[in-house]
């Protein structure tokens, strides 16, 4: 156990070192949330030491990958958001951010085989089914850590402290 904690420690470094001293609080709170997905990772894959120092750079690798794919979809969920509520939107501008989408998830597809079958060669198929799962349900479960943070964010942690 303590030698999957050491090799998950090594892999989160890169991330810590690129923060600022005093950085600002979306960059805390995306180390916290890159935390919560590699404990996630490492619980419910049950690596062992050696499978967690190939996985997790790969798994980063991953992230680093889709990270910029994924804003882009965002970015287009916007416009579609603006285009439904304009009289004045077109057929063709709907058409070219659906057909953005449709590229973006076979991107993103693509790039999901890739990482499950590098994978494949040191984790177990069981191992490759719940990770193929828990990639799946990962945009959901980030998406719902943030609310649940940013509800509790502003909020005293302590509410009876003071008193």
């Amino acid at each position: 156990m303590i030698s999957v904690i050491a090799a998950l420690l090594l892999w989160c470094l890169p991330a810590l070192a690129q923060s600022e001293p005093g950085g600002d609080v979306r960059g805390r709170g995306r180390e916290h949330v890159e935390t919560v997905i590699i404990g996630k990772f490492a619980t419910e894959l049950n690596l062992s030491p050696e499978q967690a120092e190939k996985f997790f750079p790969r798994f980063r690798q991953f992230q680093e990958q889709t990270e910029g794919l994924q804003r882009q979809q965002v970015e287009r969920r916007a416009q579609l958001d603006m285009l439904a509520a304009d009289p004045q939107a077109n057929t063709e501008q709907v058409s070219g951010l659906i057909s953005a989408q449709s590229q973006y998830e076979q991107q993103v597809s693509g790039l999901k085989r890739a990482f499950l079958s590098d994978v494949s060669e040191y984790l177990t198929p069981q191992q490759v089914s719940r990770c193929s799962i828990l990639l799946d349900e990962l945009p959901r479960r980030v998406h719902q850590f943030m609310e649940e943070r940013s509800r509790g964010h502003g909020k005293d942690p302590h509410p009876r402290r003071g008193r």
